[in-house]
């Protein structure tokens, strides 16, 4: 019997400036776009079943951005921290049977990454979903919709993945073979690296 994919509503964390990297790294420019945009291309091509992006400020005017096949919701209150913006875009999802929880400074994953963890939600949809590699756990976190009302207990900036050694909680740990899940840009030196190892790559192909 054919395996049902289940619909899974991915929620993309894009609120906030992060002022302490001297500017707002959501719109560092990264393989000619915006780091958001690169979150934005792979979640809106892959399996899930839409895609809901929040952020504080209206973002549909900004230079160089495509938000075509996502839902922007606009929420001041999604500044104060990533719990407070996983509650806004809670509140606008469609009935689903779980939520993916996406960064907006994961620039490396891929629409095939999330396919396999939307496979592997599908096939126990009462579990949440980590992808792992060795021993390091990653992002994005699929979350039952079980829980959702944990999740939307949740305060200031705590992520979802804080509740992961909540008792009763099912977790399964999905090895991924692609780094995309384990890089998140957090500061300049980090930008930098990931621009340095880019060029390098554009460099070796180009040879």
């Amino acid at each position: 019997m054919k395996q049902k994919i289940a619909k899974v509503s991915g929620v993309l964390l894009a609120a906030g400036k992060a002022t302490r990297m001297g500017g707002d790294k959501r719109f560092l420019p990264f393989r000619g776009i915006p780091l958001l945009q690169h979150a934005i291309n792979a979640a809106r091509s892959s399996l899930l079943d839409e895609v809901v992006l929040v952020t504080d400020t209206d973002l549909s005017a900004r230079p160089g951005l495509d938000l075509s096949g996502c839902r922007m919701v606009v929420d001041p209150s999604a500044a104060r921290g990533q719990a407070e913006a996983l509650k806004v875009g809670l509140r606008a999802t469609h009935a689903a049977d779980g939520c993916m929880v996406l960064m907006a400074d994961q620039p490396l994953l891929a629409r095939e990454t999330i396919d396999h963890l939307v496979w592997a939600f599908s096939q126990h949809p009462d579990f949440w979903i980590v992808p792992v590699i060795e021993d390091m756990q990653g992002n994005p976190v699929t979350v039952p919709a079980a829980w959702f009302p944990r999740l939307r207990e949740l305060e200031g900036d705590a992520p979802a993945r804080s509740l992961i050694s909540s008792r009763g909680l099912s977790l399964r740990l999905v090895k991924v073979g692609h780094p995309g899940p384990f890089i998140d840009i957090d500061t300049e030196t980090q930008y930098r690296l990931l621009l340095r190892r880019h060029e390098a790559s554009k460099g070796r192909h180009a040879a």
